[in-house]
């Protein structure tokens, strides 16, 4: 097998019957042997690394939001395999990451036609979850926890759960340990990034890289008004804007632990609240296809 497709059917709420469609008349041109899986919610990750291990594919494209990618990347990370991402989700973070723009039919044709690539590292967190691009504690978990949680969904109800969560802010105390110091903290968020930037395209920091064998350990102590629209203008341009509030730690490995149990979300999935946090980087283990 050349190519596994992996599709998933509700990311987004985007029909991609159209694009499937165009991926099947794409393949038979190439006489490409290709298989498309698309996802359930029901086993798809031992189903697919089944797949990988009997037909061992050159590619791997898929084709979803940040939670689709981030549900494979622990698996992927095991196998010598090229993968493509084509954002069609909710949350695409990992889009505005690589510089993604373009449509999924014209991505689509620029992966198989693509034979170069770029590593990434991947972050491991207390020896269970996997880290591909932004995770944090604090006041944006407890949004992202909110919002989930809410019957309605679009930018009014996020907008909603945004102001309510930054006008009640609560602090929390953490101490973090790196190999190059031990310090206290207090603060309303901590941000852990492989990455740089939110899927709003508002930038957490400006030294991060992919595939630098290192992750950023951002602490927000307090945020204002004028925090808020510093964050917002990083997003319309490259130029960096300088938040008093923000502290920016660099390190590849790093133990944090809480005053209290704290909610923590990864990759935009809230996962559970925890009282300590042990990271280290897992240096350029995955293989992701290099277009232009």
């Amino acid at each position: 097998m050349d190519i596994l497709l992996v599709v998933n059917p509700i990311s987004g709420d985007q029909d991609k019957t159209d694009f499937l469609n165009f991926a099947r008349y794409r393949f038979e041109l190439k006489s490409i042997k290709a298989q498309i899986f698309e996802t359930t919610g029901k086993n798809d990750v031992s189903e697919i690394k089944n797949i990988l291990s009997k037909h061992s594919p050159e590619k791997i494209i898929i084709v979803g939001g940040d939670g689709t990618l981030s549900l494979l990347t622990p698996i992927l990370k095991n196998f010598d395999i090229s993968i493509g991402f084509i954002p069609m989700g909710s949350a695409n973070a990992m889009a505005i990451e690589f510089g993604i723009d373009d449509f999924a039919e014209n991505l689509l044709v620029k992966y198989i036609d693509s034979d170069n690539f770029f590593n990434t590292d991947l972050l491991l967190i207390n020896d269970k979850y996997h880290l591909l691009h932004i995770g944090d504690v604090g006041a944006n978990a407890n949004l992202i926890l909110k919002y989930e949680n809410d019957d309605s969904r679009g930018l009014i109800t996020y907008a909603k759960h945004f102001f309510s969560e930054f006008n009640n802010l609560s602090n929390f105390k953490a101490k973090i340990e790196t190999e190059n110091l031990s310090s206290e903290y207090s603060g309303v968020m901590l941000a852990i990034c492989n990455g740089r930037k939110f899927g709003t395209g508002i930038a957490l920091n400006n030294i991060g890289k992919l595939n630098d064998g290192k992750f950023e350990i951002v602490l927000i102590k307090a945020v204002d008004f004028t925090d808020l629209l510093k964050a917002a203008l990083s997003s319309l341009s490259d130029e960096t804007y300088d938040i008093d509030n923000f502290e920016v730690i660099q390190t590849n490995n790093a133990n944090i632990s809480f005053e209290k149990p704290i909610l923590l979300q990864i990759d935009g999935e809230v996962v559970e609240k925890v009282s300590n946090l042990k990271i280290k980087v897992l240096t350029k283990v995955l293989k992701f296809i290099e277009i232009d």
